[in-house]
Formats: C-alpha cells, sequence, structure tokens
C-alpha cells in the first residue's frame, strides 16, 4: 500500500479505493476500460484496444466518439482527472508503485524466484505466499469482456498456477510434505493435464510413509491424460512413478533441478480469423507424437501469426517448454547465426554460462543432450533454408519443430502451405474491426477491398490501419484510392507475392505525417530485430518525446509492431518498402546511420562510465547504475550488430569502439559466443584499418573471454601474440598478471605487474593503472604468505580506487584486502568484504560477487558464525551455479562451504566439498586453489579418522605449494604431517 492509500485490484473482482475509501464503479462498460487501462498501467493503451475490449470484433458505428465518454465519466468516478491521461493513441492510467494488486503480485514472485534460486526456502515460501495473497478470486471476475477473459485472464490465471507449484517445490524442500497433500488434491482435480502438480502429490504422498496413495495418483494421472489427450505419461513423471516403487532414497532429498520449464512464445496475434483446416491439421500432428512440421507461404500470408497460434494451442503437450526465436531469414539484418541460436537455447533451458561451448557442432550435441528425455516445443521463425534448420532439430521422440518458411524446405517434415484468405474470411478480418453495423452497410466495398489487398493478411491489417479510427469510415472511398495505386503498383508483374501487400503500404504511408513518414523511411536502418524509442530518436536527431509519439502512429498504422515496453520492431516486407521509400525521397542515410550508431557508441561508453569507471574514461555519468544494465540487456542484440555491420560496412573504428565500450559488460555476464563473434569481427576491422592499438586491444578482450571461459592457456597465447604500446600497453600487462596468478606463476605475475606499476607514470595513465597495480601485487603477496606486505599494498589501492570513483576495483582491492585479515581480525576482514559485495551489487558484476561471498563465509566461519558462515556459502554456490562461474571462482566457493560444513561437525559433507573443488581447480590449473583443497582435505579427513588419506592429501599440498611458492600452505601442511606421522 502507498502513502496515499490508493489502491486498484484486478486480481478477483475490481477493486478501486481512494484515500482508504471505497469507490464503487458501477457501470459495466467503465469496469471495461478502468481494467484494460489498469492491466497496462502507467503504458499508454490504444484506442483500438480499448474499443475491441469494450464491445467486442463488432463495435457500433460511434464507437470512436462515444469512448472519450466513457473515459470523462470514469474520471470524474475516481475524483482525479489527472490519474487517466490522453496520449497520441489512446490513452493511460498512471499508477504509483505498490497501488496495484497485479504489480504486487509480480514483485512478490519474482522475490520468491530469487530467494528459492538463493536456496532462502523459508524467505521463498513466505514472498510465494505473499504473493498468492493478492488473489481475491478469478481474475476481472465482475468485469464483462469477452474479449478480456479470452486473452488477459487465462494468462493471469497461468501465472497464478505457476506460482502456486514454485511454492509447493519449495515447501517440499522445507520438508512440509503433509501440508501440501490437501491443496495438491485441489490442484489435480481442477487441473488434471498438469503433469507437474501430480508429480508434487506423489513425491509429498511418499515422503509421509503412503506409498499406496503415491502409486494410485499416478494412475489418476495416466487415466486422464490417456482420456483427454490421448498420451502417456511424461518421461519426468514416470520416473517420479519408478522411484517409487524402487524405493528411491533420493525422493527424500530431492536435489535442485536444472531444469526450469520456459515459454518463450510472444503473445498470441489479436484478431486471428481463418485457417481452421490447417490449425486442425497442425495442432493435430503436435498433440498426437513428436513432430516436425513446416509451414510456408508467402510473405505476408501471417505464418508468424499461425505459428504462435499453434504453439498456444498445444502448450499443455510440451510441458517441458516452448522454444522460439526468429531466424531473420529474410530480414535486412544479418541472419542469426545457428550458434548464437543454440547459446540462446541452451541459456533459456537453465544451463550455466561456462557449460555453454563456444564451437558449433559441441553447441549441438550439447543442445540436443539437454532436450533428451523432454516435451518442448521448438518454433523456428522465418527460416530461409534447410541448412539453417538442420543443426535446431533436437533428434528427441519427446520434442517437436515447427518451423516457418517463404520456401518449401528440403527436410523430413510434413509441410503445410499457407495461401491468401478465403474471401469471406478476409471480409470476416475487416469487419471485426469496423463493427458488425459497418461491415453490413458497406458489404461490396469491404469485399472489393479485401479484393484489392489479395486477401493477404498483412495486407488487410495495413488498410484497417488507415481505416479504423477514422471518424467516419467510408469503405468505399478508400477502395478508390487503393485501385490508383503509384509507380511501385505500376511496375509490379502479375505474379509478384508483395504488389498487394505494396498497394495498401502506399496509402498508409500516404496518409502519415511528413515527420513520422520520414521516421518509418528511416526505421530500416536499425541493425537488430527491434529498437528503442531512444535509438529512433537518434536517427532522427529529435527528441525522445517527438520520436515516441511518431511511433505510436506507426503503430497505429500497423507500419510498426509493439515488441514491450519502449520497443518497436519492423516487418521484413516493411523494412523493404522503407528502403523504397527512402531511395524515392533522397534521405541521407549515412548521416541518419551515423547518428544512430554514434548514439549507441555514446550510450555505451556512458554506461561504462557508471559500471566500469576504472576502464579510464571521463564524464560525469547521467544514470544510475539499474538504468545502465537495463540498457546493455535491452541493446545488447543491436550494439552486437552494429558492431558487426560496421565490421564489414565501415565506420571501421567504430567496431572496435563499441566492443570497448561493452566489454566488460559482456564478458560477465555469460553472453560468451556472441561476444566472441563481435570481436573476431572488430578483430578483422582492426586490422583492415591497420590500427595496431585497436588490434593489439581486441586480441586482449579475446584473451579475457577464454580466462571467462576456464581456458588460461588460450588467454595467454593470445597475449602472447601481440605487442603492445601505448594506453593498450595497461590493459595486457593487468590480464597477463592475472591469467599467470590463475596459472599459479606467481614471479612472472609479479613482474606483469610491476610493469603496471611503470605504466602508472606515463603521461595517458589514469590512477586506474596504478590502482589495478597495487591489487596484482598485494594478491601475490597474499598468496605467497606475505600479509603484511599485502596488507600495505592494499590498503594504499584502496584509498586510491575510493579518491577515484573506481567501483570494482575498491571492491577487489577491499576484497583481497579483507581476506588478508580472515585469520587474524574477523570483524575487520567482515567489514571489508561486505563493502566490495555491495560494490559489486551495484555494478552487477555477479562472478566476482559469487566469489566475494565465498571468502565472507570463510571469514564468517572463523569468526565463529557457522550458521551464517554456511548461509553465505550456500547463496554463493547458488549464484555461482546460475551465473556459470569460472572452474577457478566455483572451487573458491567449493572450498568455503567445505570449511564450514568442517565446523559445524559434517565431515562427511566437508570432504565433498573439497574434493569437488580439488576437481574443479585441477581442470583449471588454478595451482593455488588445488593447494588450498589439499590443506583443507587434510583436516577433513582427519576428523573423519581417515588418517592415509590425509597424509596423501598433506604430502600433495606440501610439494605444490613449495614449488609454487604458497608459503601459507607449505607451512600448514608441513605442520599437519608432523602431526600425522610423529
Amino acid at each position: 500500500m502507498t502513502l496515499s492509500q490508493d489502491e486498484f485490484g484486478v486480481l478477483g473482482p475490481l477493486v478501486v479505493r481512494r484515500n482508504g475509501r471505497a469507490v464503487p464503479v458501477t457501470a459495466a462498460k467503465h469496469r471495461i476500460v478502468l481494467a484494460t487501462l489498469l492491466l497496462d498501467a502507467n503504458r499508454s493503451v490504444p484506442a483500438g484496444d480499448l474499443i475491441r475490449r469494450v464491445w467486442g470484433d463488432a463495435p457500433p458505428d460511434r464507437a470512436a466518439q462515444t469512448l472519450p465518454v466513457y473515459v470523462m465519466r470514469l474520471r470524474r468516478t475516481l475524483g482525479e482527472p489527472s490519474l487517466i491521461h490522453t496520449t497520441p493513441t489512446g490513452y493511460r492510467i498512471d499508477l504509483p508503485p505498490g497501488s496495484l494488486d497485479l504489480h504486487r503480485f509480480e514483485a512478490a514472485a519474482e522475490e520468491g524466484a530469487r530467494l528459492a534460486a538463493a536456496e532462502d526456502f523459508t524467505a521463498a515460501a513466505e514472498a510465494y505466499e505473499r504473493a498468492l495473497g493478492c488473489w481475491r478470486g478469478p481474475a476481472l471476475a465482475d468485469v464483462p469482456s469477452e474479449s478480456l477473459h479470452e486473452t488477459a485472464a487465462p494468462t493471469l490465471a497461468e501465472q497464478r498456477l505457476r506460482v502456486t507449484s514454485e511454492l509447493v517445490d519449495v515447501k517440499l524442500r522445507l520438508g512440509r510434505s503433509d501440508e501440501v497433500i490437501a491443496d495438491l488434491r485441489r490442484l489435480t482435480a481442477r487441473h488434471p493435464l498438469r503433469e507437474r502438480f501430480w508429480s508434487q502429490l506423489m513425491v509429498a504422498l511418499y515422503r509421509v510413509d503412503r506409498q499406496a496413495d503415491a502409486l494410485d495418483a499416478y494412475r489418476q494421472a495416466s487415466t486422464a491424460l490417456a482420456r483427454e489427450l490421448g498420451v502417456d505419461p511424461s518421461d519426468s513423471l514416470r520416473a517420479v512413478h519408478h522411484a517409487i516403487l524402487t524405493g528411491d532414497p533420493s525422493l527424500h532429498r530431492p536435489a535442485a533441478s536444472t531444469w526450469a520449464p520456459v515459454s518463450q512464445l510472444p503473445a498470441p496475434v489479436g484478431n486471428f480469423v481463418g485457417r481452421a483446416a490447417e490449425l486442425t491439421r497442425v495442432t493435430g500432428l503436435l498433440t498426437r507424437g513428436a513432430a516436425t512440421v513446416v509451414v510456408c507461404g508467402p510473405p505476408g500470408v501471417g505464418k508468424t501469426a499461425f505459428a504462435i497460434s499453434v504453439g498456444h494451442a498445444v502448450r499443455e503437450r510440451y510441458p517441458d517448454g516452448q522454444l522460439y526465436v526468429d531466424l531473420r531469414g529474410y530480414s535486412t539484418s544479418p541472419p542469426l547465426p545457428t550458434s548464437a541460436v543454440l547459446a540462446r537455447f541452451l541459456r533459456a533451458m537453465g544451463v550455466r554460462a561456462d557449460h555453454i561451448p563456444v564451437g558449433t557442432d559441441e553447441l549441438v550435441r550439447n543442445y540436443r543432450a539437454r532436450l533428451r528425455g523432454r516435451r518442448v516445443l521448438i518454433t523456428l521463425d522465418n527460416a530461409a533454408s534447410a541448412e539453417q534448420v538442420l543443426p535446431l532439430l533436437p533428434r528427441d521422440p519427446g520434442c517437436s519443430v515447427l518451423v516457418t518458411s517463404r520456401n518449401e524446405l528440403r527436410l523430413r517434415a510434413t509441410t503445410v502451405r499457407l495461401d491468401v484468405l478465403r474471401g469471406d474470411e478476409a471480409w470476416k478480418l475487416l469487419a471485426r474491426s469496423l463493427g458488425a453495423e459497418a461491415a453490413v452497410a458497406q458489404f461490396d466495398a469491404l469485399a472489393e477491398l479485401a479484393r484489392l489487398c489479395g486477401y493477404l493478411p498483412l495486407a488487410l491489417r495495413i488498410a484497417l490501419g488507415n481505416l479504423v479510427g477514422s471518424p467516419h469510415v467510408d469503405v468505399a472511398s478508400y477502395v478508390e484510392e487503393l485501385r490508383g495505386g503509384d509507380r511501385l503498383t505500376a511496375l509490379a508483374v502479375d505474379n509478384d507475392d508483395t504488389a498487394a501487400v505494396r498497394r495498401a503500404f502506399d496509402l498508409s504511408y500516404a496518409a502519415l505525417t511528413p515527420e513520422a513518414a520520414r521516421l518509418f523511411r528511416l526505421a530500416g536502418l536499425m541493425p537488430g530485430s527491434d529498437f528503442s524509442v531512444c535509438g529512433a530518436a537518434a536517427l532522427l536527431d529529435a527528441p525522445r518525446a517527438v520520436a515516441h509519439g511518431l511511433l505510436e502512429d506507426l503503430a497505429s498504422a500497423h507500419l510498426v509492431q509493439r515488441a514491450g515496453g519502449d520497443r518497436f520492431a519492423l516487418h521484413d516486407l516493411l523494412h523493404d518498402y522503407a528502403a523504397d521509400r527512402a531511395e524515392a525521397a533522397g534521405e541521407d542515410l549515412d548521416a541518419a546511420r551515423r547518428r544512430l550508431f554514434d548514439w549507441y557508441l555514446r550510450s555505451s561508453v556512458e554506461v561504462g562510465d557508471v559500471l566500469y569507471p576504472e576502464l579510464g574514461r571521463s564524464g560525469p555519468p547521467r544514470m544510475s547504475q539499474d538504468d545502465a544494465r537495463a540498457w546493455l540487456e535491452a541493446e545488447r542484440p543491436s550494439v552486437l550488430a552494429a558492431t558487426e555491420h560496421c565490421a564489414e560496412h565501415g565506420p571501421l573504428p567504430l567496431a572496435w569502439q563499441l566492443i570497448d565500450a561493452v566489454g566488460g559488460y559482456l564478458g560477465s555476464h555469460g553472453h560468451h559466443v556472441e561476444f566472441l563473434q563481435a570481436i573476431a569481427a572488430a578483430l578483422g576491422a582492426a586490422r583492415a584499418a591497420g590500427d595496431h592499438d585497436a588490434e593489439t586491444s581486441m586480441l586482449v578482450w579475446l584473451a579475457a573471454e577464454h580466462r571467462n571461459l576456464g581456458d588460461p592457456r588460450s588467454a595467454q597465447r593470445y597475449l602472447r601474440s601481440v605487442r603492445p604500446s601505448g594506453p593498450t600497453a595497461w590493459l595486457h600487462a593487468g590480464l597477463d598478471g592475472v591469467v599467470h596468478l590463475d596459472l599459479g606463476e606467481l614471479a612472472t605475475a609479479s613482474a606483469a605487474f610491476e610493469r603496471l606499476v611503470a605504466l602508472s607514470g606515463e603521461e595517458w595513465a589514469g590512477p586506474h593503472v596504478r590502482i589495478g597495480a597495487l591489487a596484482g601485487l598485494g594478491a601475490v603477496g597474499l598468496m605467497r604468505g606475505e600479509p603484511v606486505r599485502a596488507r600495505e599494498l592494499l590498503a594504499e589501492g584502496l584509498e586510491l580506487a575510493r579518491a577515484a570513483d573506481g567501483a570494482n576495483l575498491e571492491a577487489a582491492c577491499a576484497s583481497l584486502l579483507g581476506r588478508c585479515y580472515a585469520a587474524t581480525d574477523q570483524e575487520r576482514a567482515v567489514g571489508l568484504l561486505r563493502h566490495a559485495l555491495a560494490a559489486w551489487h551495484g555494478t552487477g558484476a555477479r562472478h566476482a560477487r559469487a566469489e566475494g561471498m565465498a571468502h565472507l563465509a570463510t571469514a564468517l566461519c572463523l569468526g565463529g558464525e557457522h550458521a551464517e558462515a554456511l548461509r553465505t556459502a550456500q547463496r554463493s554456490l547458488a549464484l555461482v551455479q546460475e551465473l556459470g562461474g569460472s572452474p577457478r571462482i566455483e572451487s573458491e566457493v567449493h572450498n568455503a562451504l567445505g570449511l564450514v560444513l568442517r565446523h559445524l561437525g559434517e565431515p562427511a559433507r566437508s570432504v565433498a566439498a573439497h574434493l569437488r573443488a580439488l576437481e574443479l581447480a585441477t581442470s583449471a590449473e588454478y595451482r593455488y586453489g588445488v593447494a588450498c583443497a589439499h590443506v583443507h582435505l587434510v583436516h577433513a579427513l582427519t576428523a573423519e579418522g581417515r588418517r592415509p588419506e590425509a597424509v596423501h592429501h598433506a604430502v600433495a599440498a606440501r610439494d605444490l605449494s613449495a614449488h609454487s611458492g604458497f608459503a601459507e600452505w607449505e607451512s600448514a601442511a608441513t605442520t599437519a604431517l608432523a602431526t600425522l606421522t610423529p
């Protein structure tokens, strides 16, 4: 609740309270308008959407004039006229945070998911229960809108069921099995085809010693699936059944599943008509069993809308998820590389970033292995060729593939061709938007309009963009205009599939204001699949508000598509048409493209100033850290596409400048495949331009990426392949030192950091160069067992970093300094480590946070705070496994967890944790971590009474530490050996 005590509710009957007082909205149509605005609160709702929600597919002739009257009366009812705003295309209701139950539900559900991932299950259960407590009954229960109950209400109900399932999962992990059985009985009765609820019920019954009831639940599930769908239970449900039959002990202690069902399907297309025979055929194929179906047809015929409709219709058949990707086979943007598609799919399916390979062949193997035993629908939209599709076929009997293409692809698949709509279907599509009365009155004109549009759905929708919303819909006059055409129409040959679309485009384009027409022409320059309002403003060289208003005009005319938030997209055919119009208008495309790419670069540099100020850029930041991370996440595909465009077409310097600007983010957030492709393109541009410094910088980024991927030897090879000079030398020296630290080569690492000290005196060097050198030398001292020297260096580095506002370097110095104090002054160590974690949280450096939490757990444990240490270590492990941090970081986490478990009196679990740390550190050639794991194993094995094995690890730790110069571990191992072998 907000301070103003305003409350609005859609999760049940409609609720309105203003200043704590109930406000009845008695008129049915007023409730529909208010509910529609609330569902998209703080966003503009087009007038056409409101009309459809209020009057359905057949609104009266004067709907456009009546709607403002309803809004005016609704404003009076609410008692504050400024609450509902008029926008260029419709209306928007502005609500303060927390005043809408839907927003509170979504926020609490998101918090529950985050806490569950961190294994804080008690808090997660509380958050999920808060989320579900926002519901007061079926969504929109007293809102009499058929349209809302066909689209919005089912989506909200699905979200409610998902959160319910997640709450049950959390309660099962908390051992509250008896508490969930009654709820699961009700859920399976209401939703007998949801196998997840049956699986949870079976596990809960088994855990309370009701094995017979658990087996009976499986029989009930099998009967329901066979009766309703004609299918057998999924592999996952059969696996639970088998585990119950065999008494599998894992049922009592379930491991956290790494599979999270995901649905990437876009929202269904509104006003979808026709295709009954094709829908029946394709849904039948995909419902009866696994299938590969290719839906082909001319451009604009509605293949994407058809595929999305099919996907939503068969979702229940694919409970493990629905993957979707636009392959951009016919876009002006480059087609998506297979490796990028596979990497996206693997991330969506919960694969850790460091487990996603780089090579295409290995990506294909991992993708198919991940899908094995699952029921997933993969929709591949806009495929240009069979070669694009073949690597994405899962080859698993439970998965199906739905492909759309303009061509009949040579695949082992069922091909379904979509042609233009029948005349009656095209008439129905037009009539639904215009209203029954207007449609009947102008029956013949509508039929002629459908014919002139070639019965093509895209052409029909473009025509509707010109007709709907007009004060007096005169279809006959529009038909006469459409008959006229222009040069594009005259030049179109009879069998040109795009001719009908172009006729409708011409009239829509001609109806635009000059400003909107110019933005439409320039929108074809956007490099990604969608774009933001700010990007459009850069193209136009106009204020953001102007660009937003023009985009809303284009969206109302169906010339651009809303893509969520403040983002928009352009259909492939409209890209081509926009290019034709730009050429005809003599538009200066190079200047516009340069404005756009300069905006990408300026924004990227500004984001870098906020998140990575130690990289040496200057200028006061104008955005918060949260805004910076959000911008990068939204614009990442466009920035990478711009990088590759500049590398191929110029200006070449922008390619490597964009990589330098966003490299820190891309390298730390798991986008390795796309980032490597972009670096390779920028490296080619640097070599083509003969820019030695740029080439060095790109090779350093390649080295950094391979280090992130846990391959320090490849990183070394890239670093050795260049001779840096000038400002690039500090990046090279710093990364060279870090890689040698990872490999335990302390003397070479120290020499690299000493080079950095020397470079810090150069005229171009900012304070970040010296801070990096001090942090590196401090780390060397820490690993050598020289805590006094390390503390001196790190304290100086921390002081300089605070003065220079270098958040990441400040965090690095604070974290290393905290580790130096962990054994002697735990209070100071904990304070420094928490300071580092707070800084890394702000910059989004999540891998560093995972490692910092591991060291915080160690300091807490040594200070006697074992319970908090365990929680911290578990959160660290959850985070590193979610992110896919390097094996080096994960080994640190397991060593910290093992230490805590030993202090809690669980030596067996401690041994297992340290053995895992040893395995990870060995695979990464992280010698310091190997020595650390050996030493910890000595103590854990001794506590468990396994003295011979403890001696073995003590010898290994002593010998490795003596060779590498890890004096602290050598001393600890030697002392342990003296105790074990007197």
